[in-house]
């Protein structure tokens, strides 16, 4: 038989009795009479006095907060203004500025808050700025159309949402900031991370246009943006934290997608590039822009190589945009002067050249500006690699194609390799894809080896090698294999490979890797150069119109060079 639980008076001991009424805790009768609980603890503990005398020290404080207004009495002046929709602070404004009572103070705000009120549509609303900020209208704007065309605030509010309708439907006015269309004012101020009822209140209050109002706070007044991580802004959304640090929210989303890493991390990462180039407004020839991005956008200058030559060769963001300048300027010369074409073919400018052969324009553009080459010369590659690919049947298997492009994308081999190998080398186009694509397989073949368990031993030991203290080679007695590299300018990689393929022994691979890099060497001028392609580099000449002016006119290599330092000459 279940036995009855035992009544204890366990609870009894927290009971509290304050004047005659006995309470259940001393928390229930702080909640009884109004008081907040931890407030009367912390009170009792800095003054050292009885929980009695702190309870009566803010009853006596509820006590003086309470007042009599219109026949009703109220506990405090929040629940007294919230109940009359009147701003507190401004009550209060009334009370120590003027001295007026609480009373006064609330029966003036009351009849100042009943002027406010504006009825629209059958509606009353606390203000006109309640009303404009529920219809989603600037009050600044329905205020603006009120000063030009004289208009009522209803007859301008109707007029500024029938506009903004307008614009959601057919945007048949948008915004146009320094030479770029923006589909609407607010998203040219996003973009600048600036918020644009800030810019309208300056344009109203200055009375002047919205071009001239961003320019103030873009060129004249820019924000002071965040030079430093703030962890305490991390909870604020991401736009917010953009505007602060004066970062584009597309970067930051574009960093995170890229990298697969956090908000923080992108953020971190472009205040730190921000700090490398500089951030706020840049002058450049007199011309004040908002950044260095925009003014690269503005002169149509590459924003990213301009970032990499101020980050690469410690220059200012002047010199660098003044030298791509210089190099677009005499690209654009280049272009626009008549064009001469091996083939004896001449066309007034490069436009005509590239309407005439169906070439892209800035394909031969890019070509001449990345490759550091003149106009004819890229006029002349794309020439050249656009007959390649017409009038060509290439059978593989038994396929045939038509079209070299449409081969290279089906065999899985990139188009552009095999056009430069056929330009650079002058051989047959099956006989560069046939290249390409058995250079293919022995990747596939070597990925596969990897896979295959490795259960025999190897023919050599690489340990045996790094612990020979001395070894011979070409008659020559060396310390050890790192001075044999050192001495003979090659690379252990490319000994240890040239022993894995023909299983030779070391002295044999040295000795051919050494003879490889001799025939590598070019000597121009009475100078050895590494290679070809770094004796090009050293003159600043494409080095695959090198090859193939050689190539066409049957001369040696240095001597194309020399034709072209005399043509730079001239």
């Amino acid at each position: 038989m279940h036995k009855p639980r035992r009544k204890t008076n366990y609870y009894e001991q927290f009971y509290y009795e304050y004047e005659g009424v006995t309470y259940s805790g001393k928390k229930k009768c702080c909640e009884e009479l109004g008081i907040n609980y931890s407030t009367v603890l912390t009170y009792k503990r800095e003054k050292n006095c009885s929980f009695e005398e702190a309870i009566a020290h803010y009853l006596s404080l509820k006590e003086k907060k309470t007042f009599v207004f219109r026949n009703r009495k109220w506990l405090s002046l929040d629940k007294c203004c919230a109940f009359y929709g009147v701003n507190k602070y401004s009550v209060l404004n009334y009370i120590y500025t003027y001295d007026y009572t609480i009373q006064e103070s609330l029966e003036i705000m009351i009849k100042h808050a009943e002027k406010l009120k504006f009825q629209y549509k059958g509606k009353w609303y606390p203000s006109f700025q309640n009303c404009c900020e529920e219809m989603g209208i600037p009050a600044c704007t329905v205020k603006k159309c009120m000063k030009e065309t004289g208009r009522s605030k209803t007859v301008a509010l109707n007029y500024c949402i029938k506009q903004a309708e307008n614009r959601k439907n057919f945007n048949p006015s948008p915004f146009t900031y320094r030479n770029k269309e923006y589909p609407s004012f607010i998203l040219c101020c996003k973009e600048y991370n600036l918020k644009a009822e800030q810019v309208r209140l300056k344009s109203l209050s200055q009375d002047i246009s919205l071009q001239e109002a961003l320019d103030f706070y873009l060129l004249q007044h820019p924000v002071k943006r965040k030079q430093e991580y703030d962890r305490y802004l991390s909870i604020a959304p991401i736009t917010e934290q953009c505007r602060q640090y004066g970062i584009k929210r597309s970067d930051v989303y574009n960093y995170v997608r890229k990298h697969n890493c956090s908000n923080e991390e992108a953020i971190k990462f472009y205040i730190e590039l921000n700090k490398k180039i500089g951030t706020g407004v840049i002058e450049f020839e007199g011309v004040k822009y908002v950044s260095l991005r925009e003014c690269c956008k503005l002169l149509s200058l590459s924003y990213r190589l301009v970032y990499n030559r101020i980050i690469n060769t410690n220059s200012t963001p002047q010199e660098a945009l003044q030298y791509f300048k210089r190099k677009q300027e005499k690209l654009l010369l280049q272009a626009k002067a008549p064009i001469y074409l091996e083939n004896g073919d001449c066309f007034e400018n490069l436009e005509d050249l590239c309407t005439a052969l169906q070439i892209r324009y800035r394909d031969v553009y890019g070509y001449a500006e990345r490759q550091n080459c003149s106009i004819t010369e890229a006029a002349d590659y794309y020439i050249v690699k656009k007959k390649i690919s017409q009038n060509v049947t290439i059978k593989i298997g038994d396929q045939i194609y038509d079209d070299l492009q449409i081969c290279c994308k089906e065999q899985g081999i990139s188009y552009k390799w095999v056009c430069k190998k056929i330009i650079q080398e002058q051989i047959p186009v099956t006989e560069a894809v046939e290249f390409y694509l058995e250079k293919k397989e022995r990747k596939k073949r070597k990925a596969e080896q990897k896979m295959k368990p490795q259960n025999q031993t190897p023919s050599f030991q690489k340990n045996a090698w790094i612990q020979a203290k001395k070894v011979v080679v070409m008659g020559k007695e060396y310390k050890s294999l790192n001075s044999c590299y050192s001495d003979l300018g090659i690379t252990k990689k490319l000994v240890l490979r040239r022993v894995k393929e023909t299983n030779c022994s070391l002295e044999e691979a040295i000795v051919y890797v050494y003879q490889r890099k001799l025939q590598k060497q070019f000597i121009f001028r009475n100078e050895t150069f590494r290679s070809f392609n770094a004796c090009c580099m050293a003159y600043g000449i494409a080095q695959d119109s090198v090859a193939t002016k050689s190539k066409r006119e049957g001369i040696t290599r240095q001597e194309a060079l020399e034709k072209f330092l005399a043509l730079r000459e001239k």
